[in-house]
């Protein structure tokens, strides 16, 4: 894929929209766009962190997974979403499990390079990592919400509410 396709890709792509086009063409000296078939396994859990991923088509399953048990899928991401965040934080292992839904283009990047990228151009450094924590803040209510449905119990809002012998 040439330097120009790649940069189109940024410029077009949710997750990148609206940032300096000069910033675009540097960033996309430092990623490279794969396919992956569906129903692959992307990263497993606890693997070492070295990758981040925007998706740019196709469906990605998010998952738990316990030690030689079933796992619990956790969310399902698709276009702009960011997959491998923690190679971007300094994180040396993945939180979660990572597998294809549907076949799946994205651009990827080397953490320890985008993560420099970041501090070398801080506006744009910005504007990336504001993205990056409004979509895991998305993914944390979704896991929030999935965690009070599966447990819990429901107690009254206010003390007003609660009924008295």
């Amino acid at each position: 894929m040439s330097q120009n396709d790649l940069i189109a890709k940024l410029k077009r792509g949710r997750f990148f929209s609206n940032m300096d086009p000069a910033d675009l063409e540097e960033v996309a000296k430092i990623c490279r766009e794969v396919e992956i078939p569906q129903r692959t396994v992307i990263f497993e859990e606890y693997d070492r962190a070295k990758e981040v991923y925007i998706i740019l088509s196709g469906q990605v399953s998010l998952a738990i997974c316990e030690p030689k048990q079933s796992c619990r899928q956790i969310a399902i991401v698709g276009e702009g979403e960011l997959v491998g965040w923690s190679a971007l934080l300094g994180r040396t292992r993945l939180s979660d499990t990572a597998s294809t839904l549907t076949p799946v283009k994205a651009l990827v990047f080397e953490g320890n390079e985008l993560s420099k990228f970041c501090t070398d151009h801080p506006t744009f450094g910005f504007e990336f990592m504001r993205r990056a924590a409004s979509a895991l803040a998305l993914r944390l209510s979704g896991t929030r919400l999935q965690l009070l449905e599966m447990c819990g119990s429901r107690l009254p809002l206010s003390g007003d509410q609660i009924e008295s012998d």
